[in-house]
């Protein structure tokens, strides 16, 4: 070893420089610390036999520079810590520092981690480095935002993120105390080095000062250790160090915050190979796979992964499971690549990446929040009356006939809605004929599974944006990008007054406001006024499913009371009540409105299928309600349930059955049920539904009113399918969605099938696309109507088989889920004895007895009794009935 050594007595900080072949950068490195303000320093340079120029320049730099000192070593270590080692022994100040030969320091970095340690007295300062390839480093902002003095790693764990160790100055004597040195004959040997330092120090201090120029050369001849990610070596050496640190935790009786360590090793060390996953060959993978599977079942389990970010929890979860192909494919995915497997699936609205290997919580770490959609859009066309563009969209490692798009241009100031429609040339196309002022912004909608994804349009996915702007004698509109890089088309009026107008009518545009306390104490004061007003004798308000359809035996009873009892005053409550048209004198009200509560407490009569009492708990004396009631019981309810409903459902079942004057029953199992289920002790009219009069009397109007409603041709086999809610299963609708497309494609284009969903599903299924044979039937309010032009019912556990075996038309039950059902729900008689039709457990055998329809002829009998156990008193009368026992 041969040394060029100048003396400097007592130097209160002593830097370390070390150097190999870095003949471009080590003279930049040397000028930022001869220029720094800070002057009582001495500067170790020591040179790893550099075969470049390096040694020379160090010898020519440092020449009449007394604070310089120069140590050129014989041989090369292979390393940066044997350099460094070798420069703590020949430095000779109170406090250390590190530099690299290709880095630098900012000009008065030495004066500023003197004057903290001083300041502070903590065994070690850092302070911040900087990459010049401007790679943000995510920590450094929660480390570096503000001063911290002598705090403690195990109060403050995120400084384990920060290895460096040349953005620190360290006591000499914290060192010598511990023997702190750097591990020889590794790589990544700041991993070791600060870890042990972080837990050995009584005290750290950081200051939010620039003190480091970590130079980057990504495209060097010669990489830097930490650019050498190809080489497996690389990674091997990572694992080495990172092996050691785990050792001392271990050793040191500091094992408590391995998982604060191994967070660090996840998020930045292991996520730096991720993130070049792709570009590695095959060898490297099959040894990347091998070596990452073995560290981290040394170190962790996989509850290491559940706070991560979303794909690190999912890449590290993939790892930790072996599962190499999964791991590559959602590495592509990420990516905007095709993987080699469809691997997204859903579960109800939930998302998750499917494993090749199973695993008992593949979905706990495996949950995806979105979907990645990747799209562009290109050759924007914009006139007066139309905007138009051609667009690529993917949606990767999902089956692409899952998937429908449409795009949509939304008015943020007036809320309408302009849908997008496809040109013969493919082209995407919207009308812009009768647009108002204001910004129309583009979203892309992606449709899967019952799903709705949605895509706002921003100007990174447009290729070649052009500036166009169109002009008619009343309007401009412009494509237009906002402050957060949104797409839109601006709509302006031209005419001076028309502009005015339009900012007068922005500004008055309706919000959705709370309800202010004036406000509140008037429809308080209102509803005590209108409790007191007297009840109206000849008033009878009626509301089906909770003012959700014009159905049911409320609807037949009101139709039949208008057509010959002429003096009576009807309303009726909906939700919507714009959207229903409904025939004779009736007032419509919204429901749960003031106006509702007004026509609530003021009617005589109430009529009803589910409840209405909990909106006027204290009903009058003179009041009657009519409870009509909407089914059959298969599945127990009320008080019969396996799990009793909650305290706050049972307060509402109380005030409902309380208010109760008079219940339809359609049978007399039936009135056993509902006396016994809700504890009910009034009277009952055991009489069949007024909603099945129309199933008896079957009125050709009825039946031509559904076939219009819904163009089906004549000579159309009509199959309805209606399964029931399963509250328990968010995959049911996915389940429902796939038989749905089976049995379309397999019926052909001979038979119609007529889909009836539960309400809760309504938004879901209007998400999805459907076949040509398939007609979505679950808005049309009344299901009676769609029994009669249907020649087969599919359906579960619903209470439309008692209905629809009036007809005497063969019902399938399709119970793919029988036991469970049973279990979770509890039904009041065994299915299979007493079903209607066959039972099946597969849509294959569903499917069977569609195109073997004589097989169904052998449950004549089984169908025939069961109309009469359960319709037996249906005669077709039902509805005049009700009407002479409680209105007479």
């Amino acid at each position: 070893m041969e040394s060029n050594m100048k003396v400097h007595k007592h130097p209160k900080l002593s830097v370390v420089v070390i150097a190999y072949n870095n003949e471009l950068y080590i003279e930049e490195a040397l000028e930022s610390l001869h220029e720094q303000t800070y002057k009582n320093i001495e500067v170790v340079v020591v040179n790893d036999f550099s075969t470049d120029r390096t040694g020379e320049l160090i010898d020519r730099f440092i020449e009449g520079k007394p604070k310089f000192k120069a140590i050129h070593r014989n041989q090369n270590s292979g390393g940066c810590s044997t350099p460094r080692n070798i420069g703590i022994e020949n430095t000779t100040g109170e406090y250390v520092m590190f530099l690299d030969g290709d880095d630098w320091y900012t000009m008065d970095a030495c004066e500023k981690m003197v004057a903290a340690i001083e300041r502070t007295k903590s065994d070690f300062v850092a302070g911040q480095a900087i990459r010049t390839n401007n790679y943000q480093i995510w920590y450094y902002n929660q480390i570096y935002s503000v001063e911290r003095t002598n705090i403690n790693i195990r109060e403050f764990n995120m400084l384990l993120f920060d290895s460096l160790s040349v953005n620190k100055i360290y006591q000499r004597s914290f060192l010598e105390k511990h023997k702190l040195r750097f591990p020889e004959g590794i790589h990544y040997e700041d991993v070791v080095f600060t870890g042990q330092a972080y837990f050995l120090a009584n005290s750290v201090s950081i200051i939010p000062e620039l003190i480091y120029y970590w130079r980057v050369v990504e495209n060097a001849d010669v990489k830097s250790i930490s650019n050498r990610r190809f080489e497996f070596d690389n990674f091997k050496n990572r694992i080495i160090s990172h092996r050691l640190y785990d050792k001392f935790l271990r050793e040191s009786g500091n094992i408590l915050y391995q998982g604060h360590k191994n967070n660090r090793f996840l998020r930045h060390d292991l996520k730096l190979y991720t993130n070049d996953y792709l570009l590695f060959d095959e060898d490297y993978k099959e040894k990347f796979h091998h070596l990452i599977y073995e560290y981290l079942h040394e170190v962790m389990d996989e509850y290491a992964f559940l706070n991560l970010p979303e794909k690190e929890r999912i890449m590290f979860y993939l790892l930790y499971i072996g599962d190499k192909e999964a791991f590559q494919d959602y590495v592509s995915y990420i990516n905007g690549h095709p993987t080699n497997s469809n691997r997204i699936y859903a579960v109800g609205s939930k998302y998750y990446f499917k494993a090749s290997v199973q695993g008992p919580n593949n979905e706990k770490f495996l949950r995806i929040s979105r979907l990645e959609v990747d799209f562009t859009i290109r050759d924007i066309l914009l006139k007066n009356d139309e905007l138009s563009f051609k667009a690529d969209v993917d949606v990767y490692s999902i089956e692409p006939s899952d998937l429908s798009h449409y795009w949509e241009l939304k008015n943020r100031h007036t809320k309408a809605i302009i849908q997008s429609n496809r040109t013969k040339d493919g082209r995407i196309s919207f009308d812009l004929g009768n647009t108002t002022p204001g910004n129309y912004y583009l979203s892309l909608f992606v449709r899967h599974k019952g799903n709705r994804h949605k895509e706002l349009v921003k100007a990174t996915k447009i290729s070649n944006l052009p500036n166009l702007k169109v002009e008619d004698r009343v309007l401009s509109k412009a494509l237009f990008i906002n402050n957060k890089n949104s797409f839109a088309v601006k709509v302006l009026p031209l005419k001076k007054i028309d502009k005015i107008k339009w900012v007068f009518q922005k500004r008055n545009l309706p919000k959705k406001k709370k309800m202010g306390r004036f406000q509140t104490t008037l429809t308080r004061y209102s509803k005590g006024l209108f409790k007191r007003l007297p009840v109206r004798s000849n008033w009878v308000l009626f509301e089906s499913h909770m003012g959700k359809q014009y159905s049911d035996s409320p609807k037949y009873i009101y139709e039949e009371m208008y057509e010959t009892k002429k003096n009576y005053k009807y309303i009726w409550s909906f939700e919507k009540p714009e959207s229903v048209d409904i025939p004779g004198p009736a007032i419509k009200v919204e429901r749960n409105t003031l106006k509702h509560y007004y026509y609530l407490v003021r009617s005589k009569f109430w009529v009803d299928n589910q409840g209405i009492a909990h909106l006027a708990p204290k009903k009058k004396k003179k009041q009657v309600y009519l409870q009509t009631w909407h089914g059959t019981p298969l599945k127990k309810m009320g008080y019969d349930q396996k799990k009793l409903p909650s305290p706050t459902e049972l307060k509402r079942l109380k005030i409902q059955t309380k208010a109760w004057d008079y219940f339809i029953s359609p049978n007399p199992y039936s009135t056993d049920i509902f006396k016994r289920s809700f504890r009910y002790d009034g009277d009952i009219i055991e009489s069949g539904y007024p909603r099945n009069d129309i199933l008896i009397n079957q009125p050709e109007t009825a039946v031509q009113k559904a076939i219009e409603y819904f163009v089906i041709p004549s000579g159309k086999k009509i199959i309805l399918f209606a399964p029931t809610f399963r509250d328990w299963d968010p995959n049911s609708f996915q389940k429902t969605l796939n038989d749905i497309h089976y049995l379309s494609k397999e019926i052909g284009n001979e038979s119609i099938l007529l889909l009836r969903l539960h309400y809760l599903l309504l938004n879901r299924l209007n998400e999805s696309d459907l076949p040509e044979n398939v007609i979505n039937a679950s808005t049309y309010h009344d299901i009676q109507e769609l029994y009669l032009i249907s020649d087969i019912l599919i359906t579960d556990y619903s209470s439309v088989m008692f209905d629809y075996a009036l007809l005497r038309r063969p019902i399938i039950l399709y119970c793919y889920d029988l036991q469970e059902y049973v279990s979770r729900r509890g039904t009041y008689f065994d299915l299979q004895e007493k079903a209607p039709g066959p039972v099946c457990n597969t849509i294959e055998n569903v499917l069977y007895y569609l195109k073997h329809p004589e097989s169904l002829k052998e449950y004549n009998h089984v169908l025939e009794g069961f109309s009469q156990e359960f319709g037996g008193i249906e005669d077709g009368t039902a509805t005049r009935k009700v009407i002479e026992r409680v209105f007479n």
